[in-house]
């Protein structure tokens, strides 16, 4: 199975990007899904060599500007929410 590169991207690299951090590692070890993480600051994002960005909402629209999709998670601590999004992600990928 390949496997994507996800860039988590915080606007400042201070506490909010650690929580959702976090809460991405523990969703995609516990559902065993082909994701790489990596973070970093909004910054870094462009020269970033991710398949996708996952961020908070209030990101989205700098990281669209990028060109490549970018998974927005409105809940940081919901387990569901960045579970449901991450798969409709891997599933856009696979076509």
């Amino acid at each position: 199975m390949e496997k994507y590169r996800a860039l988590i991207v915080c606007g400042t690299g201070m506490g909010s990007s650690m929580l959702l951090k976090v809460m991405v590692d523990r969703v995609v070890m516990d559902n065993k899904l082909p994701i790489i993480l990596e973070s970093d600051v909004l910054a870094g994002a462009k020269s970033s060599n991710a398949d996708f960005f996952i961020a908070g909402l209030d990101l989205v629209p700098t990281l669209e500007k990028i060109g490549r999709p970018v998974v927005g998670i409105k809940n940081m601590i919901d387990r569901k929410e960045i579970l449901e999004k991450l798969q409709a992600q891997l599933k856009a990928f696979e076509g």
